[in-house]
């Protein structure tokens, strides 16, 4: 079987492979491109620890909002990242709280997601991750980009496309450029 269709190859302004870094303004054309193209999509919110739908609510104004450009981000952890990315791809709850589960877990990705052969992680808030445990972004990365790779082994059954597109404000990551009108 080919080589199947990359991230980079649907989106091709995003560089990266296995973990591709994206702007958060981007967020909806990075949705509809994907699912149009047939992934699956699993979205963690790394500020949260949770689904980017379950974040709480803050007032505006309120230190932390999207609106107050004064407000510190909230601190993450390697731990909160990886409960949040646990979550997302319903995997066994270890895999939230030990990294070798999380690596076992992402190894047998097809037993958590049968019915889905293409599927991409979106992790929102993940410059909080780069910014607070640099040491645990590296980590977390390092893991999700591994199991990119293992998962493809040319297409035989059981294999799992799998890559992670993490949203990252700032850092030099740029916007995807306009799209020809």
């Amino acid at each position: 079987m080919s080589a199947p269709t990359r991230v980079t190859t649907v989106l091709p302004g995003l560089r990266g492979r296995g973990v591709v870094l994206a702007a958060p303004a981007d967020v909806d054309r990075v949705r509809h491109a994907l699912t149009s193209a047939g992934f699956t999509l699993a979205e963690a919110d790394l500020t949260t620890g949770g689904h980017p739908d379950v974040s709480p609510v803050r007032p505006p104004g309120a230190a932390g909002s999207a609106d107050h450009l004064d407000g510190d981000p909230p601190a993450t952890s390697l731990r909160t990242a990886q409960r949040a990315v646990a979550t997302a791809l319903r995997l066994p709850e270890t895999a939230g709280s030990n990294l070798d589960a999380l690596v076992d877990s992402l190894r047998d990705l097809a037993t958590w997601w049968p019915r889905s052969e293409r599927i991409v992680l979106v992790l929102h808030g993940a410059a909080a991750l780069v910014d607070s445990d640099l040491p645990g972004w590296h980590t977390l990365t390092e893991i999700l980009h591994g199991a990119s790779e293992d998962l493809w082994r040319g297409g035989a059954p059981g294999d799992r496309l799998f890559e992670t597109v993490a949203l990252v404000e700032r850092h030099g990551v740029l916007a995807l450029p306009e799209e020809p009108t």
